[in-house]
């Protein structure tokens, strides 16, 4: 399996486990937004631990052969349904990914025609300027040697529908909107 693979595997393994996973928020360790963003590509699992606390992150999974070792850990996010996935290769962070850490909702005053102007090659700048203050909420992202992607959620409170908007390196590379009017 390529390292691609991997980081593809490894985010929607983040997705599905905040989408299909609720955690009770107790006392227990978490990993806050401000923590995810302090551990940089290439940082240690010392790091990590370091950042976010003993207990906030178990590894699931390790692997090796050919003198390459892969551990990945998932962390237990703050806010609902949120956890935050960091994959190690030989030592460093090559891709890390989070679901749900901003703990923002979406003010539900997306429209069709609002989604009609955000095109592909838009950056997120210009989807917040057509969408409006406080529409579309970040609610994933990941980074892997030097490429970013995130994902952001539109929604429209009156007849339920959204959109959802995919950003490579802050363009629009996917979207894809359902009952919007």
């Amino acid at each position: 399996m390529s390292r691609k693979t991997l980081a593809v595997s490894g985010l929607l393994a983040a997705a599905l486990t905040a989408a299909l996973a609720p955690t009770a928020q107790a006392a227990s360790p978490t990993i806050t937004r401000a923590e995810y963003d302090k551990v940089k590509l290439g940082a240690s699992v010392a790091k990590l631990t370091s950042v976010a606390g003993r207990g906030a992150c178990k590894k699931t999974s390790s692997s090796g052969g050919s003198g390459f070792s892969v551990k990945v850990y998932e962390c237990k996010g703050n806010k609902r349904y949120s956890t935050a996935l960091f994959s190690f290769g030989n030592g460093k962070l090559e891709l890390k990914s989070q679901s749900g850490l901003d703990g923002k909702e979406s003010n539900g005053k997306m429209t069709k025609a609002k989604y009609n102007k955000i095109k592909k090659g838009k950056t997120i700048a210009q989807m917040h300027s057509i969408a409006g203050k406080g529409v579309c909420v970040r609610i994933s992202d990941s980074e892997i040697r030097g490429t970013k992607s995130a994902m952001y959620l539109c929604e429209q409170s009156r007849t339920y529908g959204n959109a959802v908007f995919s950003f490579t390196n802050g363009k629009v590379d996917y979207r894809t909107q359902i009952n919007l009017r």
